[in-house]
């Protein structure tokens, strides 16, 4: 799923989350063990800025982002969405590495799902904390590099070939978020479908009587939760 960006003015703008992309390690070993510990991951940094709730954290949706859980051993991964671009060679870019592009469609259900976003297993949740920063880890060892890539092998590479990759952008955001902290004062809250600026489902808004006595958060306007890239692109060296 690629995401619906909605904007608006910079002025608008709830808070900022800078993201930061880069591995676990500047190197990855053309001749590490299968399971090897640690694997070599991608990582990506998340961290508030120019918040207008100072001290309060964000919570979003990492549905069909690339800041979704790896879903490990549930067939498709998060980076076999197209999340993450190609691997690209530095030193002659014909030379690319795909980590998959697929794309998933989902049954219709056949019932209205909740709305309460807590009670639909298909969403994933990720607080970004007021002050310091969370991480998102993709692994991604030789083995996982090249399953479903079609031209290229492992044998095709050397120790000391540079390969950088950066983020989709169609995957790069969020379609609803709130503030609060999923493990604080947001355990024992119900998460609304409805969203201020957009209502993809027609969601019917609770009411204020509802939100206080149901415990009910409404979402806020993704326009007004910007994300930025700071980082562009990343690198990392193949080594024996």
């Amino acid at each position: 799923m690629v995401l619906l960006k909605l904007t608006c003015p910079p002025e608008r703008h709830k808070a900022v989350v800078a993201v930061s992309l880069s591995t676990s390690s500047p190197t990855c070993s053309l001749g590490a063990a299968e399971g090897s510990n640690p694997p070599f991951r991608i990582v990506l940094t998340l961290r508030l800025e120019n918040s207008t709730q100072a001290g309060r954290p964000v919570t979003i949706c990492t549905q069909g982002t690339v800041f979704a859980p790896a879903y490990e051993g549930a067939g498709l991964d998060t980076l076999a969405l197209g999340t993450v671009g190609p691997l690209i060679s530095n030193s002659d870019p014909q030379k690319k590495i795909s980590l998959g592009h697929f794309k998933v469609h989902h049954a219709r259900a056949a019932r209205l799902p909740s709305a309460n976003l807590k009670e639909r297993d298909w969403l994933d949740f990720l607080t970004i904390p007021a002050d310091g920063a969370v991480q998102v880890r993709h692994d991604l060892p030789i083995s996982r590099m090249f399953r479903y890539e079609d031209s290229l092998t492992k044998d095709g590479l050397k120790a000391g070939d540079t390969y950088h990759f950066s983020i989709s952008s169609g995957y790069f955001g969020t379609s609803w978020w709130c503030w609060g902290d999923l493990e604080g004062d947001l355990r024992h809250k119900k998460l609304s479908a409805w969203q201020e600026g957009i209502n993809f489902e027609k969601a019917e808004k609770p009411t204020p009587a509802q939100i206080e006595k149901e415990g009910w958060v409404l979402g806020a306007n993704p326009a007004e939760l910007a994300f930025e890239d700071r980082i562009g692109s990343a690198d990392f060296q193949f080594v024996d």
